[in-house]
C-alpha cells in the first residue's frame, strides 16, 4: 500500500484530504500539533509543531509528504517566518533524509514574490525551496468548505455575527474559488499521476470580490449591509491601531490579502488532471 504523510491533518483542507486519500486506497500518516485530538480511524498520527518538533518516525517508506499546515493567525511576522518558511525548510530536510521521493506543498494562487501581503510573499518563498523536477506545488484558489477556519469561514462568520461587511476599492478584485473536495481530488490525482512542478486549482473565470460577498450572503441566507470603503485610508488607520496593539476585528494582512487577488490560468492544470473545478455559485450551493 502506498503511504502519504499529511501535515495539518486537523485543518479545513487536511482533514477532508486525509479522508479522500483513504478512500483512494492510500495509507495515511498525519502530522498534527496534538495527535491525541486526531480522531480519524486508520490514520497513524505523530506530533508536528513547526519549526521545532517533527515526528520523523512517520516519514520512512512514504511515497509523498503533503504539507497543508500553515500559521495564518500568527501576528508577529518574525515568528510567522520562523514557523512557515523555517518550518517548511526543516520539514523538507526531514523528508529528504527519510528518502521520501516527493514533497507536495499547498500554496495559493496569490503566491508571488512581490505580493502586497506577507501571506502571498511567504507562500512564494516556500515554493522556491522545492525542486520542480521532483516536487509539486498546489495553488488553490480561495477554498470554500462548510467547516474549518479558512478565510472563507472567517468572512461567513463575520457576516453572521455583525451583518455588516466592508467592500474595499469598489470590490472589483478578481476572486477565484475552489470547493474543498475539488482541491482534495486534484491532489489525489496529482499523486496518482506523479505530477510535478506547479498546478493551479480554481474555477476558470474569476468573480468580483464584492459580487462574491453578496452571492455568499444570499446563498447562506444572511442579511447583510455592504459598506464601501477606500483602501488607503483604512489601511493607514489599521496600521495605527496595530502599532498601539489594540484589539480590532480587521487586520492589515487581511486587507492587503484582498489587494493581492489576481487572476491565474487554470486550463493547463485541468487538462493534466482531467478535472473540473466548481464555480463559486456551485460551491456555495453545495455547502449552504
Amino acid at each position: 500500500m502506498n503511504a502519504v504523510v499529511v501535515t495539518g491533518a486537523n485543518g479545513s483542507l487536511g482533514r477532508p484530504l486525509c479522508a479522500r486519500l483513504r478512500a483512494a486506497g492510500w495509507e495515511v500518516r498525519a502530522l498534527v500539533r496534538n495527535p491525541a485530538a486526531l480522531i480519524m480511524p486508520g490514520v497513524r498520527a505523530g506530533r508536528c509543531e513547526l519549526p521545532d518538533t517533527i515526528d520523523e518516525a512517520l516519514l520512512p517508506g512514504a511515497r509523498a509528504l503533503v504539507h497543508c499546515a500553515y500559521a495564518t493567525r500568527e501576528t508577529d511576522q518574525t515568528r510567522a517566518k520562523q514557523v512557515n518558511e523555517g518550518g517548511m525548510q526543516r520539514l523538507l530536510e526531514a523528508s529528504r533524509r527519510a528518502g521520501i521521493p516527493r514533497f507536495v506543498f499547498v500554496s495559493s494562487v496569490v503566491a508571488h514574490p512581490d505580493a502586497p501581503n506577507y501571506y502571498g510573499r511567504s507562500k512564494a518563498a516556500c515554493e522556491r525551496l522545492l525542486d520542480p523536477a521532483r516536487d509539486l506545488v498546489v495553488r488553490p484558489g480561495t477554498i470554500l468548505a462548510r467547516e474549518g477556519n479558512s478565510i472563507f469561514q472567517q468572512m461567513r462568520d463575520a457576516a453572521r455575527k455583525t451583518h455588516v461587511l466592508p467592500v474595499f476599492g469598489g470590490g472589483q478584485q478578481p476572486l477565484q474559488t475552489a470547493h474543498v473536495d475539488d482541491v482534495c481530488e486534484a491532489i489525489v490525482r496529482a499523486l496518482e499521476r506523479d505530477v510535478t512542478g506547479a498546478i493551479n486549482v480554481a474555477e476558470p473565470e474569476p468573480v468580483a470580490f464584492g459580487a462574491f460577498l453578496r452571492m455568499m450572503t444570499e446563498r447562506l441566507g444572511i442579511r447583510c449591509v455592504f459598506v464601501p470603503l477606500p483602501f488607503g485610508p483604512v489601511l493607514a488607520v489599521l496600521r495605527v491601531i496595530e502599532s498601539m496593539r489594540l484589539p480590532f476585528p480587521l487586520r492589515t494582512e487581511s486587507l492587503l490579502g484582498v489587494k493581492a487577488l489576481r487572476r491565474v490560468d487554470v486550463a493547463d492544470t485541468m487538462r493534466r488532471l482531467d478535472l473540473r473545478v466548481r464555480t463559486a455559485a456551485e460551491s456555495l450551493a453545495a455547502i449552504a
